[in-house]
């Protein structure tokens, strides 16, 4: 678009494209760039055509502006005595290019999309979001202008490369302080018709039926909890356990531990406890020999329906008690955690891939592939966390217990038909059997 004027003067009666002939002899009426302005006639710079008032029309009709691009809006580089003129272009050599009123920064980026309009390095919104300087697909948070960016931090956990023990994994080290891929558990326990969990007060807040006495809880501080099919028995603080709920099979008689450092009741009728010095100690209904704890040391140990399982120091599961499915039929190899079920035994192996044994008519002892940081087994299904902290499923589903919410999770433990985890936010959500309120009855 040119926005060259040419105006024809009458002087003299005769029509000129310059000024009259009277006035020839003054250098200032003379117009040299030939864009129809003279000095006389305000012409800021007569030796470029493309400046002259009215040349930027949108920015002034009658200001002396330079509008190389033509598009209307002068250049505010020239000067005229020292002082800038008001011209608005951001490139008067694009004629493309927007004006300083809509991008002050002049980068391309309009005021209302542009993350800091003072400054023209910064990212449109469109693709910055949260205006952290770094662009969506590069960002682990875009609502987040303080998260970290992909390239420094992998998998997003707000710890970078070089502090992350495992930067393929959320969960370390955050929630897995000894950076083992393994994660602890014992503060939530899902059992048959109750739920507990040890709140930050080291209390213990229980749900579901309230005809187990299971949700009266002795005043005391707790480390751990662990629940069966309607009882509970929680870890004390100074290494005692304490049982409470429906008493059969002796479940609620524990014996004195003065160093107990895990408990676990299972959905039978038995509960055992390992020791400090390595010992596990179990006891209960005792039919099948689910109490009868051989004398060897251990780092686990975890009850089930009727059979009990320990985990050595050196990574070896080693089963006892009722063996109908092959529930104590431990394989071999090296594990790094073993939760026993109703009628399997599942446990994570040294590459973090998951094993079971026993019953499998739902599926509960065919685990899918991939890594996992933590399982637990059911009655007839189990679930597992990834060590991306999202959650699995599988066996059976007649509670819809394999119906997993979308959630990031650091502890999980199935019940005998519903389950329950503890988020990454530290909150609990739980699915499947909800007959006695275990589901929607937990505490907020």
């Amino acid at each position: 678009m040119s926005m060259r004027v040419f105006r024809f003067f009458l002087g003299c009666g005769i029509a000129f494209s310059v000024s009259c002939i009277s006035d020839i002899s003054n250098p200032l009426a003379i117009d040299n760039d030939g864009d129809g302005y003279t000095e006389l006639q305000g012409d800021c710079d007569d030796a470029e055509p493309l400046a002259f008032p009215g040349a930027a029309l949108l920015d002034s009709a009658t200001d002396c502006m330079l509008d190389r691009d033509g598009d209307g809006y002068g250049d505010g580089s020239l000067h005229d005595n020292a002082l800038i003129l008001s011209g608005t272009d951001c490139d008067d050599t694009d004629s493309d290019s927007t004006i300083r009123a809509m991008d002050s920064d002049c980068d391309g980026i309009l005021t209302e999309e542009d993350c800091d309009d003072e400054d023209d390095s910064s990212t449109a919104i469109a693709d910055d979001a949260d205006c952290d300087g770094t662009v969506t697909e590069e960002d682990c948070d875009d609502e987040d202008a303080t998260s970290t960016i992909r390239s420094a931090d992998a998998d997003c956990d707000g710890v970078l490369v070089d502090d992350d023990c495992n930067d393929f994994s959320v969960l370390s080290p955050l929630y897995d302080a000894d950076c083992d891929g393994v994660l602890s558990n014992g503060l939530l326990s899902s059992g048959a018709l109750n739920t507990c969990m040890v709140t930050t007060n080291d209390t213990i807040d229980c749900w579901g039926a309230d005809t187990t006495d299971v949700l009266t809880v002795p005043s005391e501080a707790f480390s751990q909890v662990s629940v069966g099919y309607d009882w509970a028995c929680g870890l004390a603080t100074d290494g005692k356990v304490q049982c409470w709920g429906t008493e059969t099979h002796n479940v609620l008689t524990a014996p004195l531990f003065e160093n107990a450092e895990r408990i676990s009741s299972g959905l039978g009728f038995h509960n055992c406890a390992l020791e400090q010095s390595g010992a596990v100690e179990c006891w209960g209904w005792n039919a099948n020999g689910q109490t009868n704890a051989p004398t060897a040391s251990f780092v686990d140990v975890t009850a089930g329906g009727v059979h009990s399982c320990g985990l050595s120091p050196l990574g070896a599961v080693l089963c006892w008690g009722g063996n109908d499915f092959g529930q104590s039929n431990a394989l071999e190899g090296v594990f790094l955690q073993v939760s026993a079920g109703q009628w399997h035994t599942c446990a994570l192996d040294e590459t973090h891939s998951i094993q079971c044994w026993g019953r499998d008519d739902e599926g509960q002892s065919s685990p899918p592939a991939g890594q996992f940081s933590q399982v637990s087994a059911g009655d007839g299904h189990t679930c597992g966390i990834r060590m991306d902290g999202t959650v699995d499923c599988w066996g059976d589903d007649v509670s819809n217990q394999l119906n997993v919410p979308e959630v990031l999770a650091k502890e999980i433990s199935c019940g005998a038909h519903h389950t329950c985890v503890i988020t990454l936010n530290d909150d609990v959500e739980c699915w499947g059997d909800d007959n006695h309120g275990q589901v929607s009855g937990m505490a907020q």
